[in-house]
């Protein structure tokens, strides 16, 4: 018996604190020198392939050298880690990545991370019925820092006289896939660096598994996962007091003949 499974998911986050002094997850400033890279990934195989990403950005106020633990002051440390891992064996492959990063104050829809991934798999088309495709892929945004209160200019970059309460975020989104035939499409964005707190932390990802370009099929076959997981704790005040916690884990898998899109938005926002 054939199975036709067709999903879409849609997920948006919004953190944004509205009373007293309570305040989401803050960007930080860049540092003196800001630096850009930029890789674009070509490639096609026809008997296997191993592609790998592993990336960290990491952004504080003060020094990142002495930490854990972060200092009482108002210290923070945002962090982007973005991994990819995948591995083709025989079978026709094709894939794309493209990866910019930016350590730079960014304003929204700028971003310090953008990255995009194609890859089209079949095990036939080689002319043997063997082979699988598995790339598994994550992106992560972490936000975390102490409470601060001052008058004048406060040590996240701007002209405040409010109380800057703690905050420990953690959001991944993500995919994996091991698939016979198909192809797969992914986006992720992520922006922790901004001159000014009332830039938002932010983080997207999405996903599309459908049929290989390069069979005649109406969808994919094999396994697919989508998922996204989220940690939220928020402080009020520039006491210890904890305002806000919040906790969602989902992830959604298809076998069979498949279809998956997934699309995850997260933002915060403080007043």
């Amino acid at each position: 018996m054939k199975r036709t499974f067709m999903l879409l998911v849609f997920l948006s986050l919004v953190l944004v604190s509205f009373v007293g002094t309570a305040q989401a997850a803050r960007t930080i400033p860049a540092s003196n020198e800001t630096s850009t890279l930029i890789v674009e990934v070509t490639a096609y195989a026809d008997t296997s392939l191993r592609a790998r990403t592993d990336l960290v950005l990491c952004q504080g106020n003060e020094d990142l050298r002495d930490n854990p633990p972060l200092n009482s002051s108002g210290e923070g440390v945002n962090c982007i880690i973005h991994q990819e891992h995948t591995m083709a064996t025989s079978g026709s492959t094709y894939y794309a990545k493209d990866i910019m990063v930016d350590t730079g104050n960014q304003i929204d829809p700028a971003n310090n991370l953008k990255t995009t991934r194609h890859i089209d798999f079949s095990a036939t088309s080689d002319g043997t019925p063997a082979g699988n495709m598995y790339s598994s892929e994550s992106t992560t945004v972490t936000s975390t820092s102490t409470a601060y209160t001052g008058a004048g200019c406060c040590n996240w970059g701007i002209q405040d006289s409010a109380t800057l309460s703690s905050t420990c975020d953690q959001v991944t989104a993500g995919s994996e896939v091991s698939l016979y035939e198909g192809e797969v499409t992914s986006d992720s964005s992520a922006r922790i660096i901004a001159a000014f707190i009332e830039e938002p932390v932010e983080i997207t990802y999405s996903v599309n598994v459908g049929p290989s370009a390069q069979t005649g099929e109406d969808h994919a076959k094999g396994s697919a996962t989508a998922y996204v997981e989220a940690d939220i704790t928020e402080g009020s005040g520039d006491g210890t007091a904890e305002s806000t916690d919040m906790g969602y884990d989902q992830s959604t898998t298809v076998r069979g003949l498949i279809d998956l899109v997934m699309e995850v938005s997260f933002s915060t926002g403080g007043s």
